[in-house]
């Protein structure tokens, strides 16, 4: 039976990050100067011998929606250990373009980032009905989810599943390639009956002397106190060989854009938070599946939270180390 298993489990990704990081809310309000580490893996088993049939489960460090990072004890917070399953979810493709999940399920952001919508180490709750491959001059992809997000301080999918049967979320989502460099998604969300629209806008290799690659979204949220808010980024390799890449990131989520009456209800990514934020970043990958990234941020403005970010990270990816010690 052990065999039968290891035959058809795959290593989707197994992350192993050390990181740095400072954080301050004003001057002389220091609220983070510590080493953190992450571990994060993504596994799935084919129930089926042709995949048609899965389980797909997230493993990851961090205790609550927007963390997966914890204290290793090196700086100014206590040493802490957490691990905890995230998400799972049962999978099935239905011939060649349908597909249906259900469980723990992870969050579709189109070809957007957690600048505007939630958190990369987010999770829900639901089901979801994925269609790809409409034909020519369609979208690639449609994809609507039903579910329940909430339960913020609960890292533990098992404690979270019961809410399958509560609904609080939908998303209607499709996504289209213009061309070999360019992507868009379009998207209608509501959260607690709040209705938002998201769009976002892919294209590599812009034609500028500096041949960049660009990143546009905007969110509005068009019920109970409407807003609007919008983020973008601008990369570029510096090398041939594509192993230093910097760029810079601007966004503007209003403080607003995710509360009801005074309680927030919902978080973008914890690097980018709310507010009007600028920062650089740099990628150096000096080889094969290690990297170190460099991030900074800076508010513009007087929302509360975080004022300065700096981090540095140290990632190794070993899901094909992984993969080569289970065969």
């Amino acid at each position: 039976m052990a065999v039968t298993v290891l035959e058809h489990l795959k290593f989707v990704s197994v992350d192993s990050v050390t990181h740095f990081r400072y954080m301050d809310s004003g001057p002389g309000k220091v609220t983070a100067r510590d080493e953190y580490y992450k571990l994060s893996s993504r596994v799935q088993i084919d129930l089926a011998g042709d995949g048609t049939t899965y389980l797909q489960a997230r493993g990851e460090s961090g205790r609550n929606f927007i963390a997966s990072y914890d204290f290793t004890g090196i700086g100014l917070h206590q040493a802490y250990w957490s691990y905890n399953l995230k998400s799972l979810y049962l999978g099935q493709r239905i011939g060649k373009h349908l597909e249906a999940q259900v469980g723990g399920i992870e969050f579709d952001a189109g070809v957007g980032s957690e600048m505007t919508y939630a958190d990369n180490d987010g999770w829900l709750e639901g089901y979801r009905l994925r269609y790809t491959g409409l034909g020519p001059n369609l979208p690639e992809k449609i994809s609507v989810t039903v579910g329940y997000v909430g339960d913020y301080s609960k890292p533990n999918v098992f404690s979270r599943l019961p809410r399958l049967g509560d609904e609080n979320y939908i998303q209607l989502l499709a996504e289209k390639k213009l061309g070999a460099t360019r992507s868009v998604s379009v998207e209608f969300d509501s959260l607690r009956s709040i209705r938002y629209t998201r769009e976002a806008l892919r294209w590599q290799k812009l034609p500028v002397p500096v041949t960049p690659d660009l990143t546009l979204e905007t969110i509005s949220r068009v019920t109970d106190n409407p807003s609007f808010g919008w983020a973008g980024t601008l990369n570029r390799n510096l090398d041939r060989k594509a192993r230093v890449r910097a760029g810079v990131f601007y966004s503007h989520i209003p403080k607003g854009m995710f509360q009801d009456g005074t309680q927030q209800i919902f978080w973008n990514g914890d690097s980018y938070v709310l507010g009007k934020r600028i920062g650089p970043t740099v990628k150096i990958v000096p080889f094969k599946n290690f990297d170190v990234t460099l991030f900074g941020s800076s508010r513009l403005d007087n929302t509360p939270g975080t004022r300065y970010r700096g981090q540095i990270a140290v990632h190794y990816q070993l899901a094909s180390l992984m993969s080569r010690i289970v065969r």
